[in-house]
């Protein structure tokens, strides 16, 4: 009989954890945003507000090149996920279960777990990684035959050899006395050959 009440206790444990941490929600794809405010607005009728402090769906600047002009868009950092920092028991957890658009609790088979605090905090090195820059996507790609479109090689017809997202920057082969040299012109200057 003692042994059923202490596993009783140890459950209630469990599931009842007064400290702030963070928990991973998987969500229906394009919902993120939906669910956030979905959440709040319960979490206020329940008058929870002190249990669920905080909510994140990370966005990030993602830049590209478009006809030569650089396109800056955002583009969520872990589509599908959003964040939520509170304590945790049986009423919350039943709110975020039966909150439309979550499809579950990451890690959550009879309990919820929440991020270690590594995990968080290579999430949160992630997102101030991308706030530093914009990831530029070059929408070219090895082998490609480009044109220059400035300077004094304008209109010349080049080889991509390799390209360096990181400085936005390619490396072609131009033909010069009879032998291809490597050259590095900036991403913008080229354009595809149609």
């Amino acid at each position: 009989m003692q042994k059923t009440e202490t596993n009783t206790k140890e459950i209630k444990r469990q599931i009842e954890d007064n400290t702030f941490k963070w928990y991973v929600l998987s969500v229906v794809s394009g919902q993120e945003e939906l669910v956030i405010e979905n959440l709040k607005e319960r979490i206020k009728k329940q008058d929870l507000a002190n249990d669920v402090i905080d909510f994140m769906s990370p966005m990030i600047n993602e830049s590209s090149l478009k006809k030569g002009e650089k396109i800056v868009k955002q583009r969520k950092l872990y589509p599908w996920y959003v964040f939520i920092k509170s304590r945790m028991n049986d009423k919350i957890w039943y709110i975020i279960r039966n909150t439309p658009g979550v499809r579950l609790i990451v890690w959550a088979e009879t309990r919820p777990v929440p991020l270690t605090e590594p995990e968080y905090e290579n999430i949160i090195k992630q997102i101030e990684k991308s706030l530093e820059r914009s990831e530029l996507t070059i929408p070219f790609k090895e082998g490609d035959v480009v044109l220059l479109k400035t300077g004094d090689f304008k209109g010349m017809k080049w080889v991509l050899r390799t390209i360096d997202s990181d400085k936005w920057t390619v490396i072609v082969n131009v033909e010069m006395l009879g032998r291809l040299t490597p050259v590095v012109i900036d991403a913008d200057k080229i354009e595809l050959m149609s």
